[in-house]
């Protein structure tokens, strides 16, 4: 073999090493998520190529439940959960290490408080509300409610069920009073006899939803990769936002978003778009930023696991929360 074929053999094995090494260390990101509206910019970004564009590889997936997610979560086996702010909290208070990486949403009427419309609210006292997440994020909301009725949660038994679950006991007459969420809630005022008392719009910022990580996988994250997923989330928001791509928006939510339910009517996806508030760059400066709105929701809820003694595990709300990264990309 001559001299100038054995180097560039030599520099071919060199490059195949390089290439391999290369492949086998590209990460891909698995977040998960429910069937929720608010999180449909993370299908956007997905079926889109936004996180492609950002040189990051991401899996979406779509649990069944809240319980279902909570569980990969604690499990490790995804690396970012989008959910409710307050249901992390009360995965910490159960043992579980988390960061939360940023407010991404408001529910804003999604989340419902249905009462029979023959309901006697002073006879509420020692009876079954029924919950689709038994968490601070539910409790805090419930909590708000019972308190203009001169009750607190210590007055009432809280049974959890999932939320297709909780609508056919609703419907079936087994609890007068339940909190669900859009679609199953809407399910439940129309066939259970239902009116609405209260919703997630009755009192701001009561339950805020965002990014989360089990804090073993959140020290593993690449904050280039990091940066990248929330760039590629944030311009997921700005198309959603955009009139000229609903047609093409209200597709993605129908296959994507809501993969197991029956086609959603422009006025049924348009009412559920409407019951959440899905924060564009200046709100989620707002929330995210030191003294803003997450920090300030944290301190109100610990406030309140520690009035109705839940407070198990303490927690710095200056702390819990690592925003940095998702400051930076808002900047």
């Amino acid at each position: 073999m001559s001299f100038i074929s054995r180097n560039r053999l030599i520099l071919s094995v060199i490059f195949s090493f390089f290439a391999c090494f290369s492949t086998a260390e590209a990460r891909t990101y698995r977040i998960g998520m429910i069937a929720w509206i608010a999180y449909s910019p993370l299908n956007v970004a997905e079926a889109l190529g936004f996180w492609k564009q950002q040189g990051v590889d991401v899996e979406v997936i779509n649990f069944g439940s809240n319980q279902e997610l909570n569980a990969a979560l604690e499990n490790k086996r995804i690396d970012i959960a989008l959910d409710m702010i307050g249901s992390w909290v009360g995965m910490q208070q159960k043992g579980v290490p988390l960061t939360i990486i940023g407010e991404t949403d408001w529910s804003y009427g999604g989340d419902k408080i249905i009462e029979k419309k023959t309901v006697d609210m002073s006879s509420l006292k020692g009876q079954s509300i029924g919950v689709y997440l038994d968490q601070p994020s539910v409790t805090y909301f419930l909590s708000k409610y019972l308190a203009q009725q001169n009750l607190g949660l210590k007055d009432v038994n809280v049974v959890e069920l999932e939320p297709e679950a909780m609508a056919n006991n609703f419907i079936a007459n087994r609890f007068n009073v339940i909190v669900n969420y859009d679609p199953q809630a809407l399910r439940a005022i129309n066939e259970g006899n239902g009116v609405v008392a209260a919703t997630s719009a009755s009192w701001d910022g009561v339950i805020p939803e965002g990014f989360v990580a089990h804090s073993e996988i959140y020290k593993t994250l690449d904050k280039k990769d990091l940066t990248a997923i929330l760039k590629g989330w944030m311009q997921a928001v700005q198309w959603s936002k955009d009139a000229a791509n609903w047609d093409k928006y209200k597709a993605i939510i129908n296959e994507k978003t809501f993969p197991v339910d029956a086609d959603f009517s422009d006025k049924d996806i348009r009412d559920m778009l409407g019951s959440v508030r899905i924060h564009e760059r200046d709100m989620s400066l707002e929330a995210n930023k030191s003294g803003g709105g997450l920090q300030q929701y944290l301190v109100d809820l610990k406030a309140f696991l520690k009035t109705n003694d839940m407070l198990k595990v303490d927690f710095d709300p200056a702390t819990l929360a690592d925003t940095q990264v998702f400051q930076s990309v808002l900047q």
